[in-house]
């Protein structure tokens, strides 16, 4: 028999070809008219469908409530089949053909193969890691852990060893950099530490090694990805890290070993960047980042540990910039941030500009406004549109001293109407990335008020998280627009200001939504599986995007929202629906923490 529909897909695909083809000859074409039950409430399922054509409704069989429908390439009753039991009642809604795969088979495919039984038998997140892994063309370097095959033996000198025998160690063992034992600290003295010292500085080579060492080391775990060392070295722009197993020290990871392996080069870009002389350079760099996203999500990344990388990279970015533009004498008078997905750290292919700056002096402002003037060109050039609301450091109502910025702030959080409670939440995910960031501290202590707890200025900041629809119907089902569903509007946003409502109201210093996410658990505001499955909603609705975004061949990428379901798979779908029913259930949860049917 000619099967009809696609199990080249999670989850049939987690099977072997020789189960893929054992189950192709176990299934039966099934045939129901409309208005035919399919599955009794109670009764004992006979196997698991797979619908070819037509349209299925799951219901109760006592009330008539329907829950859910199903269509091509939908599959179920699985519950039943493991639970030996139906919970509700399914009918065919119109003529439906049915592939049949019998009980027996199922349970059969289920002990035989791990990936196809843990899908069935787990939670969203592990399920769309299960198919991220699998839609991933992983290189092998992204499987790769930091073991021995990858890092150097350290080699110690002592606290009191000459600069002239720490060269010589380095010839002798080969190696460009030597830890130094000073008592109970360790600390790293590099090739580079040995020339500027010597030749560029005043050392001699009498000099004690602990006199040029460096102390604060940055390490990774043994057994960590070798991603996550890279990532580490790009976020404190270094050449090498420790590597530690169960407390102990146990060798060196060197960026150069590394990248003879690693073929996207992020370091490499953030090298660039660091080096460059002048804007044009780092435009450069900056048309360079898209093609490592695409190149990092076919490589099987994770999203989380793509958008860290990104926003560390983006971030460089300006700060180079700033440093091109900005002359010394005025880099410590102004502090820019940036804002919205950019402050929370979420960002991937770039979006439109959020940004603002605090001034030091108000007497500043006349030198500094030119300034901006470039450095918002320069953003531009790298690939940042303005944004449509003017939320810039180039507008003046973006633009204010510390003082002014607590009045401000103030004025928001006493006014309380919608435009005002947006901008705070703008304006709460700023992260300092040029100048000084001491700038920034009393501003934001000016809204962690403990008087915030449980206040009307907390039900009214929450209150824009219920002003989209979810996307579902009636019947719980994913609700299209012409196909389309605006991700960010229906998905993303009312999870995001959600928790950081929450966030708000508890004082929480921490800007990304996952990190909040996690001490919001920690101090008991959302139990355990709120957080996790909200954590496991926000990832996949990012990735999803990402990928239809990355699928455009359009400039500016990074604002399209629309995300069209007729390109999802029926596994995409059903982890869309999913994600989108948790976060339903969320603005229920934050209707009733903040009252919010008074406002």
């Amino acid at each position: 028999m000619t099967i009809q529909i696609n199990l080249n897909q999670p989850p049939f695909s987690f099977l072997k070809d020789e189960q893929l083809d054992w189950l192709t000859s176990r299934l039966d074409l099934v045939f129901f008219n409309a208005g035919a039950l399919i599955l009794q409430q109670g009764v004992p399922a006979p196997g698991i469908y797979i619908i070819y054509k037509g349209l299925v409704e799951e219901r109760d069989g006592e009330t008539g409530q329907v829950f859910s429908q199903y269509g091509k390439e939908d599959l179920f009753d699985v519950r039943a089949v493991l639970e030996n039991g139906c919970k509700h009642t399914f009918a065919a809604v119109e003529e439906t053909l049915c592939y049949l795969l019998r009980a027996d088979d199922f349970i059969q495919l289920l002990d035989q193969s791990g990936d196809f039984s843990i899908y069935f038998n787990t939670d969203l997140g592990t399920q769309q890691s299960m198919v991220e892994r699998q839609d991933s063309s992983v290189s092998e370097f992204i499987l790769s852990r930091v073991d021995e095959d990858v890092i150097r033996p350290p080699v110690y000198v002592s606290a009191q060893t000459s600069l002239a025998r720490v060269a010589a160690l380095m010839y002798e063992k080969k190696h460009d950099a030597l830890l130094v034992r000073d008592g109970e600290e360790i600390g790293i003295l590099t090739g580079t530490d040995l020339v500027k010292a010597t030749l560029l500085g005043d050392k001699t080579k009498q000099t004690r090694a602990a006199d040029v060492a460096q102390f604060n080391l940055i390490g990774v775990e043994y057994g960590e990805f070798l991603f996550s060392a890279l990532l580490k070295m790009t976020q404190h722009n270094i050449e090498r890290v420790v590597v530690r197993k169960e407390g102990q020290i146990v060798g060196l990871l060197e960026l150069m070993d590394m990248l003879s392996t690693f073929s996207t080069h992020s370091h490499i870009i953030a090298m660039r960047i660091d080096q460059a002389k002048s804007l044009k350079e780092l435009v450069v760099a900056a048309k360079r980042l898209e093609t490592l996203i695409e190149t990092l999500n076919g490589q099987g990344v994770k999203i989380t540990a793509l958008m860290e990388l990104v926003t560390t990279l983006n971030r460089r970015l300006i700060f180079k910039a700033f440093e091109l533009i900005f002359p010394p004498r005025l880099r410590q008078s102004v502090c820019i941030l940036v804002l919205g997905s950019e402050g929370r750290g979420e960002q991937i292919l770039k979006t439109d500009q959020d940004n603002a700056i605090i001034l030091n002096n108000e007497h500043d402002r006349e030198a500094v406004l030119p300034l901006l003037q470039q450095l918002h060109q320069a953003l531009l050039d790298f690939g940042y549109p303005p944004c449509p609301g003017g939320v810039m450091f180039i507008n003046d109502s973006w633009i204010h001293t510390v003082e002014g910025w607590q009045e401000r702030v103030a004025r928001w959080l006493d006014s309380g109407n919608p435009d005002a409670m947006m901008n705070m939440a703008i304006f709460m995910d700023g992260e300092p990335v040029c100048g000084n960031p001491e700038l920034f501290w009393p501003i934001k202590a000016s809204w962690q008020l403990e008087t915030l707890r449980s206040s009307i200025v907390s039900a009214r900041f929450a209150k824009p998280a219920l002003q989209f629809e979810t996307p579902l119907t009636f019947l719980g089902n994913i609700r299209e627009d012409h196909g389309n569903i605006d991700i960010k509007k229906g998905a993303i946003f009312p999870l995001v200001h959600g928790v950081r409502a929450m966030a708000f109201e508890h004082a929480i210093d921490e800007c990304n939504t996952l990190e909040r996410l996690t001490i919001l658990m920690e101090k008991g505001v959302l139990d355990s599986e709120t957080a996790q499955g909200l954590r496991d909603a926000l990832v996949f609705f990012l990735r999803i995007r990402l990928r239809q975004q990355l699928e455009h061949d359009a400039p500016n990428r990074g604002l399209s929202q629309q995300l069209d379901i007729n390109q999802l798979r029926s596994v995409d779908r059903n982890l869309l629906r999913h994600a989108l029913h948790r976060v339903k259930k969320f603005k229920q949860q934050l209707s009733l923490h903040f009252h919010l049917e008074n406002f």
